[in-house]
C-alpha cells in the first residue's frame, strides 16, 4: 500500500552509463562515443590513466581522514572513542568492508554515478545502529521518491525512509537531493581523450606505417593492382614483430607520413591531463603533469586541493552522519562526528610544525592535543595551556599598573 502511494515520482538516480535517466540530459548528451564508435561510460573513461588516477586520489584522500565521535560541551571537545558509531565510521561499517573500503567506494559512486548509497541497519529490539550496508547499484538500482514532504528510497522491492539511508551525493545537483555523475557533463571532453588514445594505439601497433603508396614504371590492370595491393597490405598488417615487403618490377614504395593535424592529435593525451584535472578539481601535478610545477607552488596547490576538492566532501558526509546516526537525545547532548582533515597536509612537515607551534604558543591548544594530532605520546604537564606573556588585555595591564603603584605607596 505504501509503495503504491509513492506514485509522485521525483527523480531517478543517474545511471551507470554516461546518460542520465532524465529527459534533459538524455537529449543533450545522447550517443556520445569515440571516433571508433565506443561509448563513453563510467567504465571506459577509467581506461584514461589520468582520470583513473584522479578518481583514486580523491577517494583515497577522503578515506584516509580519521573520523571520530565527539561531544561538544561549551568550549570543550571530548572524544568518545568507545561510542558504537565510532567503530562503524572509523573501523568496520559492516561485515564485508573496513572503513577505508566503505568510504572510498561510496565517494567513487558519488563522483562517477552521482550518488552513493548505504542502508543504516538497526537492531530490531534496541534500535541501535549495527551496520552501514553499502548498496551496489550495478545490481540494486535505487529510486528516490517524494511523498507527503518526505523522501523515500526504493530498492530490492523495499521502500526505506531517508532517515535510514546514508546518501553520498555528488558535488553537483540540480534538485539538491540526487547528484549527477561527472561523466554526464565531461563525456565529450573525455571522448576526445579516449579517441586520441585509440589512435595512438593503432599508430604504434602498426609501427607508424599508416598509408602506403606504390608507384610503378608500367601500367597495371585493375585486377593486378587489386592483387598487388592486397598482398602488400596483408604483409604489412600481419602480427609479426618485423615486416619486410618486397616490391618488384622497378616499383617504388612510399610511406605517407602523419599529417600535422594527426601529429597534434597524438599530442592530445598530454593536454587531456590538464582537462581531466579541471573536471576533477585537481592540481595538474597530482596527475603527473610537472611542466610548470616547482616545490613552492606544489605546496600551495596541495593546500588548495584539500580546501576545494576534499573539504566539500567532508562537509557533505559529516552533515549526513550527524543528522542520521545519532538520536535526538544524543544531538541535544552535543554528540556529533568530527573529521580530522589535518592529516592531508602532514606531508609538508615544516608548515605543519609551524602551525602547531603557533597554536600551542597562543594557548589555543595544549601540547598534549598537538602531540595527539601528530601521533606522539603525552608529556607531563602537557595538558596545561600556555599563556603568552607579551600579549595582555587592557584590563590586565591596568590591573598590573595599579598593583605596582600600591606596592610603591606601601613602601
Amino acid at each position: 500500500m505504501l509503495v503504491e502511494s509513492l506514485s509522485n515520482f521525483l527523480v531517478v538516480r543517474s545511471g551507470p552509463s554516461v546518460l542520465s535517466n532524465s529527459s534533459l540530459f538524455g537529449s543533450v548528451f545522447s550517443n556520445v562515443s569515440t571516433r571508433k564508435g565506443a561509448s563513453v561510460t563510467n567504465q571506459t573513461v577509467l581506461q584514461l590513466s589520468g582520470f583513473y588516477r584522479g578518481i583514486n586520489l580523491i577517494c583515497n584522500d577522503f578515506a584516509k581522514i580519521p573520523k571520530h565521535v565527539v561531544q561538544k560541551q561549551g568550549n570543550k571537545t571530548i572524544y568518545l572513542d568507545n561510542h558504537p558509531i565510532h567503530t562503524l565510521i572509523n573501523k568496520r561499517p559492516n561485515q564485508y568492508m573496513n572503513a577505508w573500503g566503505f568510504d572510498s567506494i561510496l565517494i567513487n559512486c558519488a563522483i562517477l554515478r552521482g550518488n552513493g548509497y548505504a542502508e543504516i541497519i538497526r537492531d530490531q529490539r534496541t534500535a541501535q545502529i549495527t551496520a552501514l550496508q553499502y548498496i551496489d547499484e550495478r545490481y540494486t538500482p535505487v529510486i528516490v521518491k517524494r511523498h507527503d514532504n518526505q523522501l523515500f528510497y526504493h530498492f530490492s522491492g523495499r521502500t526505506v525512509l531517508s532517515d535510514d539511508i546514508i546518501h553520498y551525493r555528488s558535488l553537483f545537483s540540480e534538485n539538491g537531493i540526487t547528484g549527477i555523475g561527472i561523466v554526464t557533463y565531461a563525456a565529450k571532453s573525455l571522448g576526445v581523450a579516449l579517441s586520441s588514445q585509440e589512435f595512438a594505439e593503432e599508430y604504434y601497433s602498426s609501427k607508424g606505417m599508416g598509408t602506403v603508396v606504390v608507384t610503378t614504371e608500367k601500367d597495371m590492370t585493375d585486377t593486378a593492382k587489386k592483387n598487388y595491393a592486397g598482398a602488400l597490405s596483408s604483409k604489412l598488417s600481419d602480427g609479426s614483430p618485423f615486416k619486410v615487403a618486397v616490391v618488384d618490377d622497378g616499383n617504388k614504395f612510399h610511406h605517407v607520413q602523419l599529417s600535422a593535424q594527426e601529429s597534434m592529435f597524438l599530442e592530445t593525451n598530454k593536454q587531456a591531463i590538464h582537462e581531466i584535472a579541471n573536471w576533477l578539481g585537481l592540481p595538474p601535478h597530482k596527475l603527473g603533469a610537472l611542466e610548470n610545477s616547482n616545490n613552492s607552488n606544489m605546496v600551495q596547490q596541495n593546500v588548495s586541493y584539500v580546501s576545494d576538492s576534499i573539504i566539500p566532501w567532508k562537509f557533505i558526509i559529516q552533515q549526513e552522519y550527524n543528522t542520521k546516526l545519532f538520536s535526538p537525545k544524543e544531538e541535544a547532548q552535543g554528540i556529533q562526528t568530527h573529521f580530522d582533515d589535518e592529516i592531508l597536509l602532514q606531508s609538508d612537515k615544516l608548515a605543519q610544525s609551524r602551525f602547531f607551534r603557533n597554536l600551542v604558543y597562543a594557548g589555543i591548544i595544549t601540547s598534549d592535543q598537538a602531540a595527539q594530532k601528530l601521533g606522539f605520546p603525552s608529556l607531563p604537564g602537557g595538558d596545561q595551556r600556555m599563556t603568552p606573556v607579551n600579549m595582555q588585555t587592557q584590563e590586565q595591564i591596568d590591573k598590573k599598573l595599579q598593583e605596582n603603584a600600591d606596592k610603591t605607596i606601601s613602601k
